[in-house]
């Protein structure tokens, strides 16, 4: 506790001071300043210390006064309460004192902790800190009285929040874990629908694309309007039983890019493929139905009439092995030599056999090389005749545009088939065909014999079937037959195969050239041509001797 006296005095001493000073210094300067707080000693504090006031200078006008009397209560022990003055203070509210009393006492309220001047009053100071310290610790305790304790309850709050945080951590991490759980699941699933998806469509479209039935080559006549789209067509041949489905078609075709699909009578047939269909459609229907057909026939380039006999009794439109057709080879072989049949064609294709040789100038067989080697569709209604009538009418397409040609070039139509029938055995490409024409043109322009082993092999019943090398080098150059093409100059009696257009166009344009001879490598079919003899000997014994003997 702080003695009342020694607080009026140091308060009272302050105050004096300050005023002695104010009027040392109205003396010398009309201004006048209050005193800086900067010249005060203050107490250091731990806490952050406020900015400073600055206080502006002002003017003082200084009247004689009477020097107050200040009448200080006791202090209370928990708070010190402000000075209050002394009634029979004259009341000058316009006086310097007043204003002096003010601004002091207003400085000393926002310090709380009054400047040092004297030891005195550092002790009052430093005993006032510590009553009040005192004070606000007792105040501190009431309140302990009245509420909880601060550190229990705060070490209970924090166990409470921790396990709290606890729980909710565990909780999101259970939350995390499940919605990843969910989270992997549903991608799981996506990825399963997708990948069945694209693997149900992938074969939907590939089962679509294959054929109907490929065991099925029964065609039937389908009728394609005029102005129907892919679309359309695909919803037709689905519901004709030709294709699966209707939809591929459509995709199908536009991905292949298929179009100017035509209209008309198509025969179509399960076993066909997509791109087959479409390929058909391209090149356009007839304006009639047609009999649809029941297989195909395949007579390949170079083949013989007994070799074609053969080949009418196979049914190369199946997929089945061994598949036949209705027709033999001895109806065919009968047919092709029955005078009544040739004399018909002969009247329905004038320009064809104008120079067909008779029955009696030695040939083997008068139609020889007049079938033309193509594939050939038959039907129910088609016969051993209409399937040669076919070939025969086949080979006059293909050499109308050459008749002229032909007759310009002082040569028959027997002459050039015959002459193409030998170069088609020779050669393997369409340089070596027109180098072997000029070769033989040169030769019979020489007066030479053509001297082609093929003829006597026909003649000998031997061309088209299995020989040996040994066979075919050996051949019998005396052989008496016009076909001994060795003995007999010209272009013999008339073909021994079916030449295709690429040899008979070869034999009408041939290449000029200077040779006389060639042979072929008997391993490789390689043709090499020679001008001397001396040279034909040399690749002869190189290219078919050496390699027989080996």
């Amino acid at each position: 506790m702080v003695d009342k006296e020694t607080t009026e005095f140091s308060r009272g001493s302050f105050k004096e001071k300050i005023l002695r000073q104010l009027e040392e210094n109205a003396a010398k300067q009309a201004e006048t300043k209050f005193p800086d707080p900067e010249d005060f000693e203050r107490p250091s504090r731990s806490d952050s210390e406020e900015p400073e006031r600055k206080i502006e200078p002002r003017k003082v006008d200084l009247e004689p006064f009477k020097l107050p009397v200040f009448d200080f209560p006791a202090a209370d022990e928990n708070e010190e309460e402000p000075f209050v003055e002394n009634e029979n203070l004259s009341e000058e509210g316009d006086s310097l004192r007043q204003n002096v009393d003010g601004v002091v006492s207003e400085e000393i309220q926002n310090q709380d902790i009054p400047p040092q001047f004297s030891r005195s009053e550092s002790k009052v100071q430093d005993e006032k800190f510590e009553q009040e310290q005192f004070s606000e610790k007792k105040e501190s305790e009431k309140m302990v009285k009245h509420q909880p304790s601060r550190r229990t309850n705060s070490s209970s709050k924090k166990t409470s929040s921790s396990k709290k945080n606890k729980n909710k951590n565990k909780n999101k991490k259970k939350k995390k874990v499940t919605a990843g759980k969910i989270i992997a699941v549903i991608v799981v699933l996506l990825v399963l629908v997708v990948g069945g998806t694209g693997w149900y469509g992938y074969n939907f479209v590939k089962s679509g694309i294959q054929p109907l039935d490929s065991k099925n080559a029964t065609a039937k006549s389908i009728n394609i309007p005029a102005g129907s789209s892919s679309k359309q067509i695909g919803e037709i041949l689905q519901r004709q039983s030709i294709i699966k489905n209707g939809m591929v078609f459509q995709y199908y075709t536009k991905f292949k890019n298929y179009s100017e699909f035509k209209s008309g009578y198509y025969n179509l047939a399960p076993n066909m493929s997509l791109s087959t269909i479409a390929s058909k459609l391209e090149e356009g229907g007839t304006e009639k139905p047609v009999a649809p057909t029941l297989g195909k026939i395949l007579v390949p380039e170079g083949y013989t009439l007994t070799q074609i006999a053969k080949a009418v009794t196979v049914n190369s439109g199946s997929n089945e092995k061994n598949a036949k057709t209705p027709f033999s080879e001895a109806d065919f072989m009968k047919t092709v030599q029955d005078p009544t049949f040739i004399a018909k064609m002969v009247k329905a294709y004038p320009k064809l056999f104008a120079s067909l040789p008779t029955k009696d100038s030695g040939i083997k067989y008068q139609l020889e090389g007049y079938l033309f080697p193509a594939t050939y569709d038959y039907t129910k209604s088609s016969t051993v005749e209409s399937v040669i009538e076919n070939m025969i009418q086949a080979a006059n397409t293909q050499l109308t545009p050459y008749y002229d040609t032909i007759a310009q070039k002082n040569l028959t139509v027997n002459e050039v088939l015959s002459l193409a029938a030998l170069v088609e055995k020779e050669a393997n490409n369409d340089d070596d065909r027109r180098n072997v024409a000029g070769t033989f043109y040169n030769r019979m322009n020489a007066g030479m014999t053509l001297g082609s082993n093929l003829s006597i092999l026909y003649a000998e019943g031997k061309l088209g079937e299995k020989t040996s090398l040994s066979e075919d080098a050996n051949i019998d150059t005396n052989l008496d037959s016009p076909y001994n093409l060795y003995t007999n100059t010209g272009f013999g009696p008339g073909p021994v195969d079916s030449p295709s257009l690429s040899s008979i166009k070869a034999v009408l344009d041939p290449a000029q050239n200077d040779y006389f001879y060639f042979v072929a490598d008997v391993t490789t079919g390689k043709v090499y041509f020679a001008k001397t003899l001396a040279e034909q000997n040399a690749n002869v014994q190189k290219y078919v001797n050496d390699k027989i003997s080996s």
